[in-house]
């Protein structure tokens, strides 16, 4: 018989295999955009390259040839008509963005691929020393595109917060719970969710507010029970809250939420210890 221990362990996975499912298409589609544009460069690069490549190979063509004799003028028009016909200049300066853009490109990809596999393998389970800010944005980047083009994210903090010391990729599965489940709680109309973060004695202080359609109070009562969910079949596993509730306990705090807040839809809030000295 598995210890108590092993069977959190196991909804915990569970709970961050379903989120991964969920956030499968956003994640794909967040990598196929980069992609697309990385090999459209690339093609285009491949027929500049070919003309720089005619062109060098006039230049020393023209190299081996005697100064002012006829093959040298020969070459010499043939260099002049190439940069004229093929626009040289243009082409250098295109490259450079063409070389730029798909840098960025795969610096997204791989950005997206280490913040996937921080959430999806917890290497870091122990407790260390953690900075918060990266952490959230690396977390925001593997849900943006649940984000739909509708909602805005506003944070409220103020850089450098002092590190805190908690688990990286279960932090990580909080702060994808609850900011999916504020997507869906606004839906398909304009929204706003609120990340806050302000240090407050010997820990930080965060909460999440989302301009969605609130929490009822039957709802509020039993939301981080195991397995209750509100949602369809299909959608959620009533994992996300109760687990999310389990995480935060281990880390000194107890995960709260508030039917309404000042954006008009439900907040969540919790505290991470500084890590000080550890």
């Amino acid at each position: 018989m598995k210890s108590f221990e092993q069977q959190k362990q196991l909804l915990q996975q569970t709970d961050r295999l379903a989120s991964l499912g969920q956030l499968a298409a956003g994640i794909a589609h967040e990598l196929n955009n980069p992609i697309g544009y990385i090999l459209s460069n690339l093609s285009s690069f491949q027929i500049y390259l070919a003309i720089f490549s005619k062109l060098i190979k006039l230049y020393q063509a023209q190299g081996q040839c005697i100064p002012a004799s006829a093959e040298y003028q020969q070459i010499q028009q043939q260099i002049m008509e190439l940069q004229q016909s093929e626009d040289i200049d243009f082409l250098m300066m295109d490259s450079e963005s063409l070389l730029q853009d798909s840098v960025t490109g795969a610096t997204r990809m791989k950005d997206l691929v280490l913040d996937l596999r921080r959430f999806s393998h917890p290497d870091h389970a122990e407790m260390q020393r953690i900075e918060l800010v990266p952490l959230l944005e690396s977390t925001i980047r593997l849900t943006r595109n649940e984000f739909k083009s509708q909602i805005e994210i506003e944070r409220d903090f103020c850089e450098p917060l002092p590190d805190v010391w908690a688990q990286s990729s279960a932090l990580s599965q909080v702060f994808v719970n609850i900011l999916l489940n504020a997507t869906q709680a606004i839906g398909s109309q304009p929204g706003k969710i609120l990340i806050s973060m302000h240090q407050d004695a010997e820990r930080i202080v965060i909460t999440i507010a989302d301009s969605g359609s609130g929490i009822s109070e039957l709802h509020l009562q039993h939301i981080f029970e195991p397995f209750y969910t509100t949602k369809d079949i299909g959608k959620g596993t009533g994992l996300g809250l109760s687990i999310c509730q389990s995480i935060i306990a281990q880390h000194g705090s107890a995960l709260t939420a508030l039917p309404t807040s000042t954006l008009g839809g439900a907040e969540f809030k919790f505290s991470l210890p500084l890590a000080g000295n550890r």
